[in-house]
């Protein structure tokens, strides 16, 4: 598996934090250090996907920008990556007035009203995406990489091996030549004045077609549900009965570790209000009778994916407390874990620094896996082949 990252100075990393505090963002939210397993699963089912990407318009639009790239005069592959920022930024404005005031997840629309530009590019949020599906053929290949060789290649000069990610550019590894680094796609439109969210059917098939065909993606269950049409809106409302045995076998794997861990985070919020948020405790309750009832099998859960001890040693102890009604070991493994992971800013630790919000409980909500980010990038794939 690829992983793709993007580097922030540590002020620019306080700025996005501070953001998400104040948004109060539940996915930014890992308080008892579960997320390991989360992503584990959501790399399963939905891989090339991350939270923050938006809409599926990005990932052809970033090849369109690179393809006419490779048609201008730039002095050095900089140059060329300074002008697909500044294009990306040009699209905004495009993608607003050719969309509708209702579109949404157009990345910089916020900005634009406010006459600025966001510093977190679409080529940047989605670059893993791209090297997933395979739109991006060399699975190492980083952003500045293929500028580099985008330029090169505009320059004719000799065909060069190109660089993947954690090697230093050398002229003589460089790879050249646009088609080599793309799975082909043109837009059959001026893409740069009319260009908007929904795609077209020819950007859809090829969707489809590199997501059903991408080594890393065609046998996941995003790849099911986009053959076969299925566009649901909750992760709990895929049709597990229709999913091909592996596929399903994941599926309520995850399913069954999301139905679970919620009643770690639910007594998280019964310790954090003193026992004083009657929902909450009401909550517990419920989901205590439940998973006593019908008990989980936590080794099939974690011995699908790769997690660390500690981890998976914290899920094992908590269903043993859960199973054997133990609320006192309970609590102590729930504050012992968040201090571990948390350490200075464990809220559980630090009664007098840390207020209880009964308005916004923490992580009081199930785990769909990246589900609502995939389910808008298959959505727009669905209503683009059904044109």
């Amino acid at each position: 598996m690829q992983i793709g990252f993007i580097d922030f100075s540590r002020e620019e990393r306080n700025k996005v934090l501070a953001t998400l505090r104040m948004l109060g963002t539940q996915t930014a939210l890992d308080e008892l250090g579960i997320g390991v397993i989360r992503d584990a699963y959501a790399d399963i089912m939905f891989p090339g996907i991350s939270t923050i990407q938006t809409r599926a318009k990005y990932f052809v639009l970033i090849p369109y920008l690179f393809s006419k790239a490779a048609n201008q005069n730039f002095s050095s592959g900089n140059e060329l990556y300074r002008w697909l920022i500044a294009n990306e930024d040009g699209l905004v404005e495009i993608l607003v007035r050719n969309s509708g005031a209702e579109a949404t997840g157009i990345i910089g629309k916020n900005a634009l009203k406010q006459k600025r530009v966001v510093k977190m590019k679409p080529s940047s949020i989605y670059w893993n995406g791209l090297r997933t599906f395979e739109i991006v053929r060399n699975p190492g290949l980083s952003l500045k990489s293929a500028c580099d060789i985008t330029w090169r290649s505009a320059q004719n000069k000799k065909v060069l091996q190109p660089k993947v990610d954690g090697e230093t550019f050398d002229d003589r590894s460089a790879g050249s030549g646009h088609a080599v680094l793309f799975s082909p796609i043109q837009p059959d439109y001026d893409f740069m004045k009319e260009s908007a969210m929904s795609l077209t059917l020819k950007e859809a098939e090829y969707l489809e077609g590199r997501i059903l065909k991408s080594s890393a993606t065609q046998n996941t269950l995003m790849a099911f549900l986009i053959k076969n049409r299925i566009n649901c809106d909750q992760f709990e409302d895929i049709p597990s009965a229709i999913l091909p045995p592996e596929i399903k076998s994941d599926f309520l794997l995850a399913r069954d570790f999301s139905q679970f861990i919620v009643g770690a985070h639910i007594r998280y919020n019964v310790i954090f209000s003193n026992g004083n948020d009657k929902k909450m405790n009401e909550s517990f309750e419920k989901w205590l009778l439940e998973i006593r009832q019908n008990p989980i099998d936590l080794s099939r859960v974690l011995g699908r994916i790769k997690s660390n001890n500690h981890t998976s040693k914290f899920c094992k102890d908590f269903f043993e407390s859960a199973i054997s009604n133990d609320l006192k070991r309970m609590d102590e493994l729930i504050i012992a874990r968040e201090k571990a992971v948390k350490s200075d800013r464990s809220k559980l630790c630090k009664p007098s620094e840390y207020q209880y919000d009964h308005n916004r409980p923490i992580h009081f909500y199930k785990l769909d896996y990246r589900f609502g980010t995939a389910k808008n990038i298959i959505e727009d794939i669905i209503a683009g082949l059904e044109k």
